[in-house]
């Protein structure tokens, strides 16, 4: 080998550990760059993941504390939507959302899915509010309103149903006193001014509507009152709904004291009062332990949920003045 040869070797290998140097250099640069970025990618994971844990703890704490109400519903009526709740709809056993709800009834429903009822809306919240609190208002605008929201009420099972009920006086649960006509309908006062007694009806009502009516004829102000007893008292020769002594509860309007009472306490307002020429309405419901009255049509006066109505009544009348008549009115 010569020497020129020779060196040419060396200058090549010289060249060849320069490119390695270079290379491996570079390799190294590139890992260590890699490796760099890898870890810098895996805190932003990290961190991402630290974020995201976060994120689902606070969902599930709201989630914690705001549950779906499945008492909620909204009801299509007329047109209008109306959002209630299940339960006040349920309120009435016999009513027709029973068996809407228990969707043993079908009906219509809008293309959201809602119950649909075709109804005035104005008359549904009237109901609606009559199923929350069991009391319908004491004035409607018109006696035709007052009919039209009756017949709609009746539409959706809730009304108030009648029992057969005789509406004479009873001859034998009344004071020695009083004078009965023949016809049952009318009764008089034949003694001297004084607290006396007087029974409607055969007997005790323990279940539905009653309804009765009175015209009455009053010679002059004074302790009357028309309402119902819990019991019938030994002696008919006393008052009720306005002393103590008996437990009943009556429309009274003497003296500032109107409204109805039980015994001394008045437990419900009044108002309008009744005098002579005036035809005073009852209705008796004992399912629902309530008491409504109106004075010439015009309602007046409620009593609403009183547990002990709930057991059964009497319908009764206290009567005071000589001269008195008080003649019940047919439907």
């Amino acid at each position: 080998m010569t020497q020129s040869t020779f060196a040419q070797k060396r200058i090549k290998l010289a060249e060849d550990r320069v490119k390695f140097i270079h290379e491996t250099t570079i390799q190294s640069q590139t890992l260590e760059a890699t490796q760099l970025r890898l870890e810098a990618e895996q805190k932003a994971i990290e961190a991402l993941q630290a974020e995201l844990d976060g994120l689902r703890r606070d969902n599930e704490s709201i989630i914690s504390q705001y549950t779906i109400d499945q008492d909620y519903i909204e009801l299509n009526i007329g047109g209008t939507i109306v959002p209630t709740r299940k339960s006040t709809l349920l309120k009435k056993q016999k009513s027709l959302f029973v068996d809407i709800l228990t969707q043993s009834k079908e009906v219509p429903r809008d293309k959201e899915g809602r119950i649909f009822i075709e109804m005035n809306p104005f008359h549904f919240s009237v109901i609606l509010e009559y199923l929350r609190t069991d009391s319908l208002p004491i004035l409607f605008s018109s006696d035709e309103e007052e009919r039209e929201i009756m017949k709609d009420m009746g539409r959706l099972g809730l009304s108030r149903y009648s029992i057969p009920f005789e509406k004479k006086w009873n001859r034998t649960l009344k004071a020695d006193d009083l004078n009965v006509s023949q016809d049952g309908k009318r009764i008089e006062v034949g003694g001297d001014d004084s607290d006396r007694l007087a029974i409607i009806g055969p007997g005790k009502i323990d279940r539905g509507t009653v309804t009765v009516s009175v015209k009455v004829i009053i010679p002059r102000p004074n302790r009357y009152s028309f309402g119902v007893l819990t019991e019938i008292p030994s002696t008919f020769n006393k008052g009720f709904a306005y002393k103590h002594g008996l437990l009943g509860w009556g429309l009274h309007d003497h003296q500032n004291m109107l409204g109805i009472y039980c015994q001394t306490q008045r437990v419900a307002e009044s108002t309008l009062g009744y005098s002579t020429n005036d035809t005073v309405t009852m209705i008796v419901d004992v399912d629902s332990g309530s008491l409504t009255y109106k004075v010439n049509g015009v309602k007046c006066a409620e009593l609403l949920n009183c547990e002990i109505i709930k057991l059964g009544v009497y319908i009764a009348v206290t009567l005071y003045n000589k001269g008195a008549v008080w003649s019940i009115v047919d439907d």
